[in-house]
């Protein structure tokens, strides 16, 4: 199996505070394409830029597994669902040993 981890932010670009329901709707989704999530202990704390402004943030930290490279195309597709549901420019993740936003 493959370990991907999603860093899925705990407040908004304005500061709002994630509710446990936006959480497990977000959790649903990756049942629901992974069969399974773990939400691993913690929160990792980082910043970036983007246009001038800089980010700092709290995250919460996915792990799902895939069972063969050809599944990409499912971390594609739960990214792209976290940016919009979450309202986030982009979205950071480990795959395969590397890290890229999308």
């Amino acid at each position: 199996m493959i370990i991907v981890e999603i860093l899925i932010p705990i407040t908004s670009n304005e500061a709002a505070v994630f509710t446990a329901e936006h959480h497990v709707a977000f959790e649903a989704r990756l049942v629901a394409v992974f069969g399974g999530f773990s939400l691993l202990p913690g929160a990792v704390k980082g910043g970036w830029a983007h246009e001038g402004v800089v980010y700092t943030e709290e995250h919460r930290v996915y792990a799902v597994a895939l069972v063969s490279i050809t599944d990409g195309g499912k971390v594609r597709e739960v990214v792209i669902f976290a940016k919009a549901h979450y309202a986030q420019i982009a979205i950071f993740f480990r795959y395969l040993g590397v890290a890229e936003t999308m």
